[in-house]
């Protein structure tokens, strides 16, 4: 019971289209919905679909069940009912209507709903844009790991030919994936590791830690040596 009138309270004050987890459970729901039909939605229709929502939705139905409730309260003390008495109605619903839009429904739209609403688009852009990111900085983070265990590679398979020029970088990004150019800056920290900055050098001396770990594991005395020798020579430098 007690719930029961809490729900008509919220409902008679107009409390729901304002509450902000529900604002967002909103959101959630259309945009899945909608990406299940629209594979490449925008936040930017979800956006506009909750503003219909609230227009649409709540504040009309607010307000015809509000207006209803009125009308069935005043009907047994009304005698007449006509074309007349339908009309005066219809003006006195037109003019209430316009009354609760200009102090009620439009206020709290431009002051609690909008403002919520646009935090939450907000806040869905800006994880949007940080999952690329954060993905984009961990692909980065491993590379100078890739990058030392396939030189140790090969190396210990006799290839000769690798070095930090272009077609030593297209041919392992052939086999990665990887940028080119990352892969080839990469070579040069390992090849030629003069000049390295403090970052760089813990990038390469980290590079070298994963790979061991790796040889380790595999059993691979050749490659172990070959990375001893490349600690050696990042020390002398």
């Amino acid at each position: 019971m007690r719930k029961n009138l809490r729900r008509l309270a919220s409902f008679a004050i107009f409390d729901l289209p304002l509450n902000a987890g529900y604002i967002q459970l909103l959101l959630r729901n259309i945009q899945k919905q909608e990406l299940r039909v629209v594979y490449n939605w925008n936040i930017e229709g979800t956006r506009r679909k909750l503003i219909a929502y609230y227009w649409y939705k709540h504040v009309l139905c607010h307000f015809l069940i509000l207006f209803g409730i009125g009308l069935l309260i005043i009907s047994p003390f009304s005698p007449y009912f006509n074309l007349l008495y339908l009309s005066v109605l219809f003006v006195i619903g037109a003019i209430s209507f316009g009354v609760v839009y200009l102090f009620i429904y439009l206020p709290l739209f431009s002051v609690s709903f909008l403002p919520q609403l646009e935090t939450l688009i907000a806040n869905h852009k800006s994880k949007q844009v940080e999952k690329p990111q954060t993905k984009s900085v961990k692909t980065q983070s491993k590379i100078p790991a890739l990058t030392v265990t396939l030189y140790i590679l090969l190396k210990t398979a006799g290839v000769e030919r690798i070095a930090s020029d272009a077609f030593s970088a297209q041919m392992l990004n052939r086999l990665t994936g990887v940028d080119t150019d990352s892969i080839k800056e990469n070579l040069r920290r390992i090849i030629h590791p003069k000049n390295l900055t403090p970052k760089e050098r813990a990038e390469v001396v980290k590079g070298i830690t994963v790979a061991r770990t790796y040889f380790e594991k595999l059993g691979h005395p050749p490659a172990i040596g070959l990375l001893d020798e490349l600690e050696k020579k990042l020390e002398k430098e």
